[in-house]
């Protein structure tokens, strides 16, 4: 009979290596001191989870598929380490009268207003801020010692994968929100059915649209509060329609956080560009072990550039010999009250 505090032999270890591709990578041993198969303890292992939760992410966020259904969502680049984001040149769609600070030109004349013509070229520039896109979450050793399963698992990757688009969208609401290059609309908020709602929306999109960067509302992605998503999409059920985005004929993208509105981004004119580490891939997953608190500490982040500040060249003298760079309002921000 074994004494307390007696040390037994281990007769069977397993362990487990998270390489998050740092030169330092983090894991764990488990020693048993009786005849068990690692693969009989895998359902209750922190550790197993852990690994195959990393390495499902990594797989997916690093992979092909994820860029293929990021780009479908908003026009966006992936650039190597180390180089800048890509502006656009672009041909306007309209004539366009525009406002900027007044500016003085060789007249001595101060100009603050300009008319932009169809066929000017407005370029992009990145936003002053960019966005760190940084999700951190716990998993506690006792929370898993009842087990999991395949379908626990994967419905947990789902949820988090929502959140972590949810809430970058958005911060990107919000940084848009400031932008230079976007201009404010002020719109009565809808009442009544979905159905209701949803047409009024779509009237209110339509009503919006900047003509000198789209024509209908298929040039452009919504970027919405993720509480008009369940209004929507009832009256997509009820239309015989899809999705949301057959019912509006635009993509759409909602967001989580502060309501700042529903936002026209032109397809044509706005992009994410999002940054490669030397590795290749977009995105960081980290595994750490907390072994003060016994758990595994997850941490995913990525780092994206809004390309969405738009300048053009408007004349300050009639012989368009002297010109000046102003921010163009391409983006239409439409606030509920």
């Amino acid at each position: 009979m074994k004494q307390p505090n007696q040390y037994v032999k281990p007769s069977t270890y397993t362990t487990s290596i998270i390489d998050d591709g740092s030169p330092f990578p983090s894991g764990s041993i488990r020693f048993n001191t009786a005849d068990v198969r690692a693969e009989t303890q895998a359902a209750t292992d922190v550790s197993v989870y852990v690994e195959a939760m990393t390495e499902a992410l990594d797989d997916y966020l690093n992979g092909d598929e994820w860029r293929q259904e990021a780009a479908e969502r908003t026009p966006c680049e992936f650039r190597p380490a180390g180089s800048e984001a890509s502006g656009q040149q672009i041909i306007t769609m309209a004539d366009r009268s525009v406002t900027f600070d007044p500016r003085k030109n060789w007249d001595n004349q101060t100009i603050s207003k300009g008319e932009v013509l169809a066929g000017s070229v407005i370029f992009t520039e990145p936003t002053d801020s960019a966005l760190l896109i940084n999700k951190r979450f716990t998993i506690l050793d006792h929370t898993l010692m009842a087990g999991f399963t395949e379908q626990t698992m994967t419905q947990t990757a789902e949820k988090l994968l929502r959140d972590i688009e949810y809430e970058a969208a958005g911060k990107i609401a919000g940084i848009l929100s400031t932008a230079p290059s976007t201009e404010g609309v002020s719109e009565a908020m809808p009442t009544g059915k979905p159905v209701e709602i949803a047409e009024d929306l779509i009237d209110i999109l339509t009503m919006n649209i900047n003509q000198t960067v789209g024509t209908s509302l298929t040039d452009f992605v919504v970027l919405l509060p993720a509480s008009l998503v369940a209004v929507l999409e009832r009256a997509a059920q009820r239309a015989g329609k899809g999705d949301l985005q057959d019912l509006i004929g635009a993509s759409v993208q909602p967001y989580s956080g502060t309501d700042y509105g529903l936002f026209l981004l032109p397809k044509m004119f706005t992009s994410l560009s999002y940054r490669e580490g030397r590795n290749g891939d977009v995105w960081k997953i980290q595994a750490t072990r907390n072994g003060a608190y016994q758990c595994w500490d997850i941490e995913i982040m990525a780092t994206v550039d809004i390309v969405a500040n738009g300048k053009v060249k408007v004349k300050l003298t009639a012989d368009g010999l002297q010109t000046e760079a102003v921010a163009f309002p391409m983006i239409t921000r439409i606030t509920l009250s």
